[in-house]
Order: structure tokens, then C-alpha cells, then sequence
């Protein structure tokens, strides 16, 4: 895949983000900012039969973070919380460049290793996830 085709689809999440919004009657709930570059976010979810049922994110950041929390929202739909961890921990990993691939769960997060490239801009992918552990933890 090409950069722009990275850009592209980092771009379309950010325009148009999947699960927008907070939840009426979550379940749970985390927030996280990065004083870095301001940016703040929510996560909301209903955990059902240990597995994440409903889940949404209320963004008002960067367009990195926009994207990352609609591509989080697509694969933490239907997982469980151990399983969620997992996918946390080796999302990080891989912008920390200790993976060069991601597992399929994760596949759709791919556009956002471009950051390793751009350290100061890693926060912003991960604030999703940070606002997604401390939902759960």
C-alpha cells in the first residue's frame, strides 16, 4: 500500500468516524487526554456475556486521533476484555517498532504504523486505547 492510500483511509476514519458518539447506558466508561497536543476523548461501552457489545468514542482532537478511535472501535467490537488488553499491548509494540505486522483483529490499524516515523505523534493513536483500558480497568 502506498503512503497515500494510508493517508486516504487515516483521512476517511477522521471524516467520517465509525462509532461517534457516547452511549446512553454504557457499562463503562474512560477518558484520556494528551497535554501534548490538547487533544481529549471518551470512551463508552456496554460489556455483555463478557464481550464488548456497544462501543463509542466522543473525540475532540487531531485527526490522528479521530481515526485511531474509530479503528479502535472496529476491532474491540465483539472482544473480550483479556483479548482487548492483548490487542492494546501489541498495538503498541508494533508503533514502537518491536513488530513489523499486525495480527488480523488489528489489520485495519495498520495506516496509523506510518507514525513510527513521527514519534511525537504516537500518543495520539494510542489515547484510544489508554481511554479503552482505563474503561476497563
Amino acid at each position: 500500500m502506498s503512503q497515500g492510500l494510508y493517508r486516504d483511509i487515516i483521512l476517511e476514519h477522521s471524516r467520517n468516524p465509525r462509532n461517534a458518539g457516547r452511549l446512553e447506558q454504557p457499562t463503562h466508561t474512560g477518558r484520556a487526554s494528551n497535554p501534548v497536543c490538547g487533544d481529549e476523548l471518551e470512551v463508552t461501552l456496554l460489556l455483555a456475556d463478557g464481550r464488548v457489545q456497544a462501543i463509542r468514542v466522543a473525540v475532540r482532537g487531531c485527526v490522528i486521533s479521530q481515526a485511531a478511535s474509530s479503528l479502535m472501535t472496529l476491532a474491540a467490537e465483539g472482544a473480550s476484555p483479556p483479548q482487548l488488553e492483548e490487542l492494546a499491548a501489541e498495538f503498541r509494540a508494533a508503533l514502537d517498532g518491536k513488530a513489523d505486522a499486525l495480527s488480523p483483529p488489528l489489520a485495519a490499524l495498520a495506516p496509523l504504523l506510518e507514525l513510527r516515523q513521527h514519534k511525537s505523534r504516537i500518543g495520539c493513536a494510542l489515547l484510544p486505547w489508554v481511554a479503552l483500558g482505563r474503561a476497563l480497568g
